[in-house]
């Protein structure tokens, strides 16, 4: 994923909630395998004050911050959701190297940062301490280009419930079988610019309030535009053949599409 949410003027999402201790509940102490990551959604409200001037205030502010930070995230990015919900207007992502990167990340802001940010920027965004879901991402197929440009890109994410039968070691099955189906398609001229990741929960979705509750699994999906998504898409509903057949017959899945911006590059 290394260049694949470039720093960008346009923010979407800011994590303007850290005048308040901000936890997850975690289901163990999760250290990130190595080539993956650690990424924490945090859903957001937009203030009474919102606009597109104020938000870019905040983001300058924000990255300016975070440059002078002893211990910074990975990369961040936000998600706005194309359909409308009462949750949150969006998500802001961090991304984290490990655990113990986010908490001295998290202890430097709230001690150093937070009152005076939120003092600052509440009335243009701010996200809620108590709806912060943190993942162990594991990318299943890599973007073969570079993504360029401010976004919005396109993102997916699939909370999916095996079929009956089923494990997990079918959905590895399947989730191979799907690589190979993306590879052959590069290899004929297909767009190169696809990324899908795993990610697993580090929290207990059954008792945390307002997790999706009932996967099994759960996967992302991202396009650097509309129209490539829509041309992967249509090219998955007509030629994905056996891995489309092996996927389906595995699992069921509900979808959830964004557009996403990059708020810091992923170093």
């Amino acid at each position: 994923m290394k260049k694949l949410l470039p720093l960008t003027a346009v923010l979407v999402l800011l994590a303007g909630c850290a005048k308040e201790e901000v936890s997850v509940a975690a289901v163990e102490e999760p250290t990130a395998e190595p080539g993956n990551m650690l990424v924490e959604y945090m859903w957001c409200k937009a203030g009474e004050n919102y606009s597109q001037e104020a938000h870019m205030a905040l983001n300058a502010d924000w990255n300016a911050r975070e440059a002078a930070s002893q211990h910074q995230t990975s990369g961040a990015f936000g998600l706005i959701p194309k359909e409308p919900n009462d949750a949150y207007d969006g998500m802001w992502a961090n991304v984290w190297a490990s655990q113990e990167a986010r908490d001295a990340g998290w202890q430097e802001w709230l001690e150093n940062e937070a009152e005076d940010f939120g003092a600052k920027h509440d009335a243009t965004l701010k996200c809620d301490p108590e709806r912060v879901f943190m993942f162990e991402v594991e990318q299943v197929v890599a973007p073969a280009a570079e993504w360029e440009g401010r976004g919005p890109f396109q993102a997916m994410y699939q909370f999916c419930k095996l079929n009956e039968g089923m494990t997990m070691a079918d959905v590895d099955s399947a989730s191979a079988v799907f690589a190979d189906w993306v590879a052959a398609g590069r290899a004929a001229g297909g767009a190169d610019g696809f990324m899908s990741t795993s990610l697993t929960p580090l929290f207990d979705p059954a008792t945390t309030e307002g997790a999706y509750v009932g996967a099994d699994f759960y996967q992302g999906a991202f396009w650097r535009s509309e129209e490539e998504k829509a041309a992967g898409m249509a090219g998955w509903m007509a030629e994905g053949g056996e891995a489309r057949e092996m996927f389906e017959a595995t699992a069921t899945c509900e979808d959830f599409h964004f557009d996403l911006y990059g708020i810091k590059e992923m170093g």
